[in-house]
């Protein structure tokens, strides 16, 4: 019975969607957006910056549970559009088939081959870094009409990633961008919760994924999956030198990572932060991470978004030889840019926590170069983006 209801609701779907095509015309000034996890990242940062800037347009946001967000931005309409048995719901393809932009951090909304010939197909994206493509799903049609990436180094390399010609890559950087100047308040709450007192330093940890929980793409083939944290003894004696030098390792592990066996809750000064912290907050990652004072991380996009910040970076580089091996790198060697201490081993970390604590900082130049380098200037990331997508004010 479900397979028949599935294949009815199916044939319904596509009827309706040549009818819309028909007859239904686009209106540009409604926009679509869509992120993972829910209301988050690029697609609510470049939403809320159309709401509170009086744009003229209509802004939606697909979640799965709508009723959850429903008081937060009154100014947004809040649906969900996945349907039990088809693609979608048959009560949104009308929305869906004529908003005149559909904006996504990861999945479309709809592709240019099934979309209304006049609707923009946005791909806003999760961050660019110098990982290679190896492992990933080749893209057989276009599935954008227009994509962002941090600057003009990403253009040639992502055009490859996603199988497009180049023009359908931009250097305008991200909206979430913004985020890393501001200092918000609800985010400064947030963070205050994990300090020990006024003068403490946090660290935040954010490793790259380096076994995929959903199975399609191993990363690394380390036994302990954690960068250069092979045992419970070494965790315990990073976290004592976190209270001796007054810091706290915020470790923020990525969402498609295996889980760890990290005794978290044991550690003083080293906790785990999580999405579910950051939504019962409602804050906005990137508006923690503009607060912290220093970044360790690899060859994660954080290491290339965190140049904005302009604080201290080590990358924790002991897979590199593997990792080159396995996923690859877009680049000969991203080690160039990378502006910071090169952690190889557990007492390369120990150093850096050191410098940190005694407030020595050599690299901010070599920051600011590397940035100047890998992210396109601006002042106003969200506007621009906007302006690039003639959505004007």
């Amino acid at each position: 019975m479900e397979k028949i209801l599935c294949v009815g609701h199916r044939i319904i779907e596509k009827c309706y969607i040549v009818l819309i095509k028909l007859f239904c015309s686009v209106r540009k000034n409604v926009i679509i957006f869509r992120s993972h996890p829910d209301y988050s990242d690029n697609a609510r940062a470049l939403a809320e910056y159309i709401i509170s800037n009086g744009y003229q347009y209509k802004v939606y946001f697909d979640v799965k549970d709508p009723s959850k967000y429903a008081d937060r931005v009154p100014e947004i309409v809040f649906f969900s559009s996945k349907a039990k048995y088809g693609n979608y719901k048959l009560s949104c393809l009308h929305l869906l088939y004529t908003a005149g932009y559909l904006m996504s951090t990861h999945e479309m909304i709809l592709t240019p081959s099934r979309a209304h010939k006049n609707q923009c197909t946005v791909r806003l994206w999760h961050g660019c870094s110098f990982k290679d493509k190896s492992g990933q799903d080749i893209y057989e049609n276009r599935a954008f009409d227009a994509a962002l990436v941090p600057g003009e180094l990403f253009v040639k390399t992502k055009a490859y990633f996603w199988n497009v010609d180049e023009k359908y890559v931009l250097p305008t950087g991200y909206p979430r961008y913004d985020w890393l100047r501001t200092r918000d308040e609800a985010a400064l709450k947030l963070i205050n919760a994990y300090k020990i007192n006024q003068e403490t330093k946090v660290l935040l940890w954010m490793p790259t994924f380096r076994i995929d929980k959903r199975g399609k793409c191993t990363e690394s083939n380390s036994i302990t999956q954690f960068p250069l944290m092979d045992s419970i003894e070494k965790w315990k004696e990073l976290d004592q030198l976190c209270v001796s030098c007054n810091i706290v390792i915020m470790v923020k592990l990525h969402p498609f990572q295996t889980e760890y066996e990290i005794p978290f809750n044991t550690f003083s000064n080293i906790k785990e932060i999580t999405n579910q912290i950051f939504d019962e907050a409602d804050v906005p990652m990137y508006k923690f991470v503009a607060l912290t004072d220093a970044l360790l991380s690899d060859y994660s996009s954080i290491a290339i978004d965190y140049l904005i910040v302009n604080q201290p970076i080590a990358y924790t580089l002991d897979d590199f030889e593997e990792y080159r091996n396995t996923r690859g790198f877009l680049v000969e060697d991203p080690r160039v840019f990378m502006p910071g201490h090169h952690l190889y081993t557990f007492e390369d970390l120990k150093r850096y926590l050191l410098d940190l604590y005694e407030g020595r900082d050599q690299y901010k130049e070599q920051r600011e170069q590397i940035r100047d380098q890998l992210i396109v200037p601006s002042t106003n990331y969200c506007q621009a983006i906007l302006n690039t997508l003639d959505i004007k004010n």
